[in-house]
């Protein structure tokens, strides 16, 4: 049997900081790591808007990115 350890979440802001000559918008990510990975999605969703508020860019995208090891009982 297996089970997950070492459990992480981080939240990823995509902010729009320009436009490309080619008329397609230049982004860029903004990174938080150390979420609880039992934050249920809308908490993480209201989170990153509250911080996007904060951002000088305008966030394209909210993104949750969860990761952990896989371990044997």
């Amino acid at each position: 049997m297996a089970k997950k350890s070492e459990q992480t979440t981080k939240l990823v802001l995509k902010v729009v900081t320009g436009q490309k000559a080619d008329g397609t918008l230049s982004t860029a990510q903004r990174a938080f790591a150390g979420m609880n990975p039992a934050l249920a999605d809308e908490d993480i969703l209201s989170i990153g808007t509250k911080l996007g508020a904060l951002q000088r860019y305008e966030v394209a995208a909210v993104g949750r990115t969860d990761s952990a090891q896989i371990v044997a009982e």
